[in-house]
């Protein structure tokens, strides 16, 4: 049986009162409306924003070490401020309290809403069409989100409420909020538009970053000649057998070659040199600010620094490529190799060779330069979270 891409669970709590003649279920739901209604220390609102290293109870799907990418609606990333002014609200409403679950299967969640960028996205135009489909409305509906992810799933919990009770009851004059319930039809045509929408989010995000790769990939045959010298040198050289990655023992003699083929790779192409210098510059703010918090503290940084950290991960990414693409080339070569025996067509097969080596460089150019372009967004991306994070602990955000 297959697991589904998306699946959407929701639930409700009442404000009660008065309703059930049962105490004890009473009592249950006292302490879920608390829970979920912002009456107790660590609520609902909470848990979304920071995630729980412990199996909350009331939550679904909650489970140990469940990490946050922080609470948002429709606007984006809520401050302090806001979520103060969404507790204040969620302790004051009468309306209905409804409390969800977008859950992804792991490859696809960890391919197509692995961001909070991709997540908020996704909520701010597939949230109003499946309230509409529950017949509420989305102009007086109040709502919060946020992407957590634990070991194995990435997911989004979410919770909403309304401003003002708008629904006519028969036979009352005031009008009433409305109930709990949600047409089973508007939960299965959700689970199909939200993994639409994320293979749509994913393919503009894309297409964005083909558009800036392709800005990146005009290059000159003098400037493929550039870094080709220096493969031609490794080619020599490296094995083809045996574990072929940038950190491998069976390559740790010839890293300083790839490291050079690298530099000139990055060297070959101007717009390209000059996203790593901007880069480099961020990351060198970066560890300077981090140098002067922990100087006036008079604590260690030295493994809190990211300049190095970030640029060997690039050279370990692009020096795979590297690799990749130099035995693809030696493993070309000593095919023809072996193909010609016949000294007539030698030169042929010469010119051939040289034609795949450039051939060759030309996709190795190409491959670096997305890998690198990949590489800029995820650290930077990678950069964002770990300011929340550090405005959270700093009580910025709360």
């Amino acid at each position: 049986m297959n697991v589904p891409n998306v699946n959407f669970f929701i639930n409700y709590v009442d404000c009660l009162s008065g309703k059930f003649e049962d105490k004890e279920f009473m009592e249950l739901n006292k302490e879920a409306r608390d829970f979920y209604g912002s009456k107790n220390t660590f609520d609902y609102v909470g848990y979304v924003n920071k995630g729980s290293k412990e199996k909350i109870d009331f939550v679904a799907y909650s489970g140990n070490n469940e990490k946050s990418h922080g609470v948002f609606n429709q606007n984006g990333l809520l401050n302090d401020e806001q979520i103060k002014e969404l507790r204040t609200k969620l302790r004051q409403t009468k309306s209905v309290i409804w409390h969800g679950l977008v859950s992804f299967e792991e490859s696809f969640g960890n391919t197509y809403c692995d961001t909070s960028e991709k997540a908020i996205e996704l909520m701010k135009y597939e949230f109003p069409k499946f309230l509409k489909d529950a017949r509420l409305i989305p102009s007086n509906i109040i709502w919060f989100a946020g992407l957590h992810e634990n070991t194995d799933n990435k997911h989004i919990h979410f919770s909403f409420f309304e401003k003002a009770p708008l629904r006519y009851k028969q036979n009352q004059d005031n009008r009433v909020y409305s109930d709990g319930h949600i047409r089973v039809e508007a939960i299965r045509n959700a689970k199909v538009s939200i993994e639409l929408k994320l293979l749509t989010i994913s393919k503009d995000l894309k297409a964005s970053r083909n558009n800036l790769i392709k800005e990146f990939k005009v290059f000159k045959n003098q400037e493929i000649g550039a870094f080709m010298k220096k493969i031609k040198e490794l080619l020599l050289i490296i094995p083809i057998s045996g574990r072929l990655s940038y950190d491998s023992e069976n390559i740790s003699k010839y890293k300083s070659k790839v490291d050079n083929i690298i530099n000139a790779l990055l060297m070959s192409n101007t717009k390209l040199s000059q996203q790593v210098n901007d880069f480099d510059t961020i990351l060198t703010k970066r560890d300077n600010e981090i140098k002067n918090i922990y100087k006036k503290i008079k604590l260690d940084y030295s493994d809190k620094l990211m300049k190095d950290k970030y640029m060997k991960d690039l050279y370990r990414r692009l020096g795979n490529i590297v690799l990749k693409v130099v035995r693809d080339i030696r493993i070309q070569q000593e095919k023809l190799d072996f193909e010609t025996k016949n000294y007539k067509i030698k030169k042929r097969i010469e010119r051939a060779k040289r034609k795949a080596l450039f051939k060759n460089c030309a996709r190795l150019n190409e491959l670096a330069t997305k890998e690198a372009v990949i590489a800029f967004q995820q650290f930077l991306h990678k950069l964002d979270e770990m300011d929340y994070k550090r405005q959270q602990e700093e009580g910025v955000i709360d």
